[in-house]
C-alpha cells in the first residue's frame, strides 16, 4: 500500500474503541516471550502491544513505515515507559536495519500480509537474520479462511488486489513453508481480532515459533 493509503486508515483507526486494547494475539504470544526479552515490533501501528510489552517489563523496539502512527504512538507511551519503548520507521519492503541476532523476539500483528511472494520471503529471512538463536518470532496474519480471500483481482496465488490495498492470505500450509527454519509451538487459524470479530471473521492465522539454536 502507498503512505497515503497507511495514513489515511491510521487516521480512521484513531476512532476506533479498540485502538488502545493490547490486541488478543498479543496476551496469548506473551506467554511464549522469555523473560527480560529484548522485542522488535514490526508494523505495530499506534503501539499498542509495544505498550502492553513494556508494562510486562520488555524492551521493545515499535516500528512502522507510516509517521503519523508512530507520532501516535510516541504521544500515547506514558512517561514511566519512555525508556522501555523505541520508535523507529521501517519499510518491510526493505532489509531490516538492525543487527544481525539483536532481537529475543520479533512480533508482527497483521503488518506481514502485503506483500508479494518473493518479498515475504525475504522478510522471513530478514527476521530470523535479527533473532538471537533460540529467539521468538510471533505473527499474525490474514488467513485464507477470510470471506475476502479470492475477491479483487489475483496477483499471485493466496494474494490479491483488493481496492486500494494488496493482500496476502496464509493457510498453517503457507505459514509453515514461510517458516521451515522455525521450529513451529503455535500453528492454527482460530486468531481473533477486536475489530473482524465485529464482522463475524474468527479464523485467522496464529504462528509461534523459535529460532533453533
Amino acid at each position: 500500500m502507498t503512505e497515503k493509503v497507511w495514513a489515511d486508515l491510521h487516521k480512521l483507526y484513531t476512532a476506533a474503541d479498540w485502538i488502545d486494547k493490547p490486541s488478543i494475539f498479543a496476551e496469548t504470544a506473551i506467554s511464549y516471550f522469555p523473560a527480560g526479552a529484548k522485542i522488535l515490533d514490526l508494523g505495530a501501528g499506534q503501539g499498542q502491544d509495544s505498550r502492553f510489552f513494556a508494562e510486562q517489563g520488555y524492551d521493545v523496539t515499535c516500528t512502522d513505515i507510516e509517521h503519523s502512527a508512530l507520532e501516535q504512538a510516541q504521544v500515547k507511551l506514558p512517561k514511566y515507559l519512555k525508556k522501555s519503548v523505541h520508535f523507529q520507521e521501517v519499510d518491510l519492503r526493505q532489509l531490516l536495519p538492525f543487527e544481525s541476532e539483536s532481537f529475543d523476539v520479533v512480533y508482527a500483528h497483521l503488518s506481514l500480509h502485503y506483500f508479494d511472494r518473493k518479498t515475504t520471503k525475504s522478510i522471513f529471512k530478514e527476521i530470523q537474520r535479527v533473532l538471537k538463536p533460540g529467539g521468538v518470532l510471533a505473527f499474525f496474519a490474514n488467513s485464507t479462511d477470510d470471506p475476502e480471500w479470492g475477491t479483487g483481482k489475483k496477483l499471485e496465488d493466496d494474494y490479491f488486489q483488493i481496492d486500494k490495498t494488496a493482500k496476502r492470505y496464509f493457510s498453517p500450509e503457507s505459514a509453515r513453508d514461510f517458516t521451515r527454519y522455525f521450529d513451529t509451538q503455535l500453528l492454527d487459524n482460530h486468531g481473533e481480532t477486536y475489530k473482524d470479530a465485529a464482522k463475524g471473521v474468527h479464523n485467522l492465522i496464529r504462528y509461534i515459533g523459535v529460532r533453533p539454536k
